[in-house]
C-alpha cells in the first residue's frame, strides 16, 4: 500500500513539474538571431531606444518615408513569439515606402530588447505603450493617425493594447490567439500532445503564479469590441497548427465594425506572408491606406 501511494504521490510530482516547466520553458524563448536590417532593402533607418513603464530599455528601428516637411501617419510593427525585429522588415519597408513612419522593435527578452522572460501579452503591452509613447516624441509624426501591426503575440498584444489605450486609428493582427488559456489548451494538446486534464489548468496555475496575474487578463477576444470604432483587420491562416484559423474566426465576430477578415491556406504557423506573396504587404498597405490617409 505504501508503494502505490508513493508511486501516486511520485506521478503527481511529475506532472506539476512537467507543467511547471512548460511555463518556463515557453515564457524564456532562445533569443531569435535572424538580423535583416531595412539597409538590406536599400532603406535608411535609425537605430531607437526607448523605455518601458517597468524599465526596461527596448530597441527599434524607425524606417522614414520618402516625403518630410509634413505631418505623416506612423504605423508600429509587433513580431510574434521568439522572433525580433527583423521578421517583417519586408512589409515595414514597403509601408515606409507608402508615406509612413514605421517603428519595428524587439519586445522584451527578444532581440536586443532588455529583459529575460516574456509574459505572452501581459507585460508585452508596456511595451506597445512603450513604442506608442516614443512616436508621441517624434515632431514629424501626425499623433492622429498611428496604427499598428502586429503577428502572433505580437497581434494579440495589439489587439490588447489598442483596447486598453484607445490610440490606434488602424489596427492589422495575423494570427493572434483568442486568449491565452485557449492558447495553452492548443500548445498543450497538439504542440506537445498532452492531455488537457490537468496540463492545461497547471499551466495557467503556474503562469498565474510566476507573473502574479490572471490568465483572463490575456483575454483578446473579450476586449476586441472594445476597439471601435477603430478599424479592425484580423489575418488568420488556414492549415494552420499552433494558432488554428478558428482564432481569428472568433476574434472577427466578437470585433464591432469597421472589421475585415482574410484567411489564408497556410501550411504551418507563420505562413500567412509566405502563402500570400505580393498580396501580403499591399492587402496591409491597402488596409492602412483606408484608415489612416482619408
Amino acid at each position: 500500500m505504501k508503494t502505490a501511494v508513493n508511486i501516486l504521490l511520485g506521478i503527481v510530482l511529475l506532472v506539476i513539474a512537467l507543467s511547471f516547466i512548460l511555463v518556463y520553458a515557453n515564457t524564456h524563448p532562445p533569443r531569435y538571431p535572424l538580423n535583416v536590417p531595412p539597409s538590406d532593402y536599400q532603406r535608411d533607418y535609425e537605430n531607437v531606444t526607448f523605455v518601458t513603464k517597468d524599465g526596461l530599455t527596448l530597441a527599434g528601428w524607425l524606417i522614414k518615408p520618402d516625403r518630410s516637411g509634413r505631418k505623416t501617419p506612423a504605423v508600429i510593427i509587433c513580431h510574434g513569439l521568439g522572433a525580433n525585429k527583423s521578421d517583417f522588415t519586408d512589409l515595414a519597408v514597403f509601408l515606409a515606402r507608402r508615406g509612413y513612419l514605421v517603428l519595428t522593435f524587439d519586445f522584451r527578452a527578444h532581440g536586443d530588447s532588455k529583459g529575460s522572460r516574456t509574459s505572452l501579452g501581459y507585460h508585452e503591452r508596456k511595451d506597445v505603450m512603450a513604442a506608442l509613447h516614443y512616436l508621441s516624441t517624434r515632431p514629424e509624426v501626425d499623433q492622429g493617425r498611428i496604427g499598428i501591426f502586429g503577428f502572433s503575440l505580437g497581434g494579440a498584444t495589439a489587439i490588447l493594447a489598442a483596447a486598453e489605450t484607445g490610440k490606434f486609428k488602424a489596427i492589422a493582427a495575423d494570427s493572434a490567439f483568442t486568449s491565452l488559456r485557449d492558447q495553452a489548451r492548443q500548445a498543450i494538446t497538439g504542440f506537445y500532445h498532452l492531455p488537457a486534464f490537468p496540463f492545461v489548468g497547471l499551466s495557467v496555475l503556474g503562469y498565474e503564479l510566476y507573473f502574479q496575474t490572471r490568465a483572463s487578463n490575456i483575454d483578446p477576444e473579450s476586449v476586441i469590441g472594445a476597439i471601435a470604432p477603430a478599424p479592425v483587420l484580423i489575418i488568420a491562416g488556414e492549415g494552420d497548427d499552433m494558432i488554428p484559423a478558428e482564432n481569428g474566426r472568433r476574434l472577427f465576430q466578437a470585433a464591432n465594425e469597421p472589421k475585415e477578415l482574410w484567411i489564408i491556406t497556410v501550411g504551418g504557423h507563420g505562413g500567412t506572408v509566405a502563402a500570400a506573396g505580393n498580396e501580403y504587404n499591399k492587402r496591409v498597405g491597402d488596409f492602412f491606406d483606408r484608415y489612416l490617409k482619408q
